[in-house]
């Protein structure tokens, strides 16, 4: 069974992720910060929330349990954290991404991480960590698919990239998506997915 983490689960792209993940037949492990949440967000994940291939589970706590199985995709959908001003949440993930940069198990893994567009990008020091934290992976031979989500909403298409690219691409959204979360999916399954065990 194809897997994958998902991180900021029960914020908006997040959980849209998780139910597109669940939809296609993914074990989804789902994380998030025990702070973050609000109300709609615990109303909304009782939807999905009894899915058994679903594994919810605090950002907090992540640490401090390993992740016995190998995992095929870490989905880092940073839009739902710039959309958000918590300082404390910004260095904590961080925290959390150094950790896991040092990870050498993880040289499988596909990291997705989608980024708001330019102009959204305001705690600068938090984009920096990012950056590095990217730039880290990639070094080591970690494959990393970025995409960039447009400024205007009308666009009909994403930006994207990876490891394997020097510049980044237009990929058109179709008009049936329902959103961008199942057009990555769906490019990712068509695209970059290679068996693994």
């Amino acid at each position: 069974m194809k897997s994958a983490i998902v991180f900021g689960a029960r914020q908006s792209l997040g959980y849209e992720l998780c139910v597109q993940l669940l939809e296609k037949g993914y074990k989804v492990y789902a994380k998030d910060f025990a702070q973050w949440q609000n109300e709609e967000q615990e109303e909304k994940w009782l939807f999905i929330g009894r899915n058994a291939n679903l594994q919810y589970e605090h950002l907090e706590d992540f640490l401090e349990t390993k992740q016995s199985e190998s995992i095929h995709y870490f989905f880092i959908p940073l839009l739902d954290f710039y959309t958000r001003d918590f300082p404390e949440i910004y260095e904590r993930f961080n925290q959390i991404l150094k950790i896991i940069g040092k990870d050498d198990s993880l040289f499988t893994t596909q990291f997705i991480i989608i980024h708001p567009s330019a102009i959204q990008v305001r705690k600068s020091n938090f984009y920096s960590e990012i950056e590095s934290f990217i730039k880290g992976i990639q070094e080591k031979g970690i494959k990393v698919t970025e995409y960039c989500v447009p400024v205007n909403k009308q666009d009909h298409f994403l930006l994207f990239t990876s490891n394997s690219q020097e510049s980044w691409n237009e990929m058109k959204l179709t008009l049936s998506s329902t959103s961008i979360a199942s057009e990555i999916i769906e490019y990712l399954e068509k695209n970059m997915f290679t068996t693994k065990t």
